[in-house]
């Protein structure tokens, strides 16, 4: 992959650079006397929901915010071990701010962030969540039509439930902690995770099993009719439901996640940080965020949007004390050899 020359934000007015890592682009007008703050993010809808909401409220205040897309934490370690960070708040999943919490992140100063409405236990020192989501099991109901999958364990039946099952290709999305919830694990005792229960269990459906690397590839797999089921990030489903696929949910132990904001180690608009993701939390953006996409707000004092088809995928709205929360703190500690474990798998 090519390498981009990083440029100054405070340098920035416009779109700058396109590459093959993604865009640099300044959002909200001219920089004026309140001056710049990065955000490195992933880009897409949610980019676009926060430049409507928190990047304007900022704008009001003189503050312009420059983004890039997407957001790479091996140029986010490149940058801070050279002294010289150019971005100021990262979008990251929670277990990188607790794994690297004074490493890439800042410790925060929670005196600085309006923590109203926020789940403390979904805080860290390093991260604040910005969105609740879930990774849920989906059907084509077109397949299973009055004999739906009602649990983990069907999905790993293919006796019972043949069909293709569609999986992203990565340890994190939730691969192994399903696997142990269909061979009988409790939600309450997943962790640690059992590698050789789990990997067991995933042998049961090798051969039916897709496996997708990107969130494109997962839509385009439940439009098309690729997989029967599929391991889903609920916006995707959202988003092949939209396009013409009828896919239902199954609400039974969607295991919860968030996605986390930190401030970059170095930052060098640490104010700004701080007001951006002030922002990102306040009532207006959660409550966007919540009307465009599949997602529950960070923010307990948003109101959920009345969208029907949304809130079919959101998770907070259907579930009925089945839930399964992530272990943020083990996957900080075990990210690394579970990816190396799952990779293991998927290539032998």
């Amino acid at each position: 992959m090519r390498n981009r020359r990083l440029l100054s934000a405070l340098a920035l007015t416009a779109v700058v650079s396109v590459g093959a890592t993604g865009c640099f682009a300044t959002v909200g007008g001219d920089t004026g006397a309140g001056g710049t703050v990065v955000f490195s993010n992933t880009g897409g809808a949610l980019a676009s929901i926060f430049a409507d909401t928190a990047y304007k409220q900022l704008a009001e205040q003189g503050v312009q915010v420059a983004e890039e897309s997407p957001n790479n934490e091996a140029k986010l370690t490149a940058m801070v071990e050279s002294g010289t960070p150019t971005w100021d708040v990262f979008y990251a999943s929670p277990y990188r701010t607790v794994a690297k919490c004074d490493v890439l992140f800042e410790k925060l100063d929670m005196s600085r962030i309006d923590t109203e409405g926020l789940d403390p236990a979904l805080t860290s020192e390093c991260g604040v969540p910005v969105l609740k989501s879930s990774f849920l099991l989906v059907y084509n109901a077109d397949v299973y039509g009055d004999r739906p999958p009602q649990s983990w364990a069907d999905f790993y039946d293919t006796t019972n439930f043949p069909g293709t099952r569609g999986i992203m290709n990565y340890a994190k999305d939730a691969g192994i902690e399903t696997a142990l919830l269909a061979s009988g694990v409790p939600g309450d005792q997943l962790y640690p995770l059992d590698y050789e229960r789990a990997f067991a269990t995933l042998d049961t459906i090798r051969p039916s099993a897709r496996f997708y690397e990107t969130g494109a590839q997962q839509t385009q797999a439940l439009e098309s009719g690729e997989v029967d089921m599929m391991l889903a990030w609920p916006g995707r489903a959202y988003e092949a439901t939209k396009n013409g696929a009828n896919l239902k949910v199954v609400w039974n132990q969607p295991l919860y996640y968030t996605d986390s904001l930190g401030i970059v180690k170095g930052a060098p608009n640490m104010d700004k940080a701080y007001d951006l993701i002030n922002a990102l939390l306040d009532v207006p953006t959660q409550e966007e965020i919540m009307r465009r996409q599949p997602y529950g707000a960070a923010n307990a004092n948003a109101k959920p949007s009345d969208d029907a088809l949304l809130n079919s995928f959101i998770a907070t709205s259907n579930v009925t004390g089945t839930e399964v929360h992530r272990d943020n703190e083990w996957w900080a500690a075990n990210l690394d050899e579970a990816t190396q474990r799952w990779t293991d798998w998927v290539n032998r």
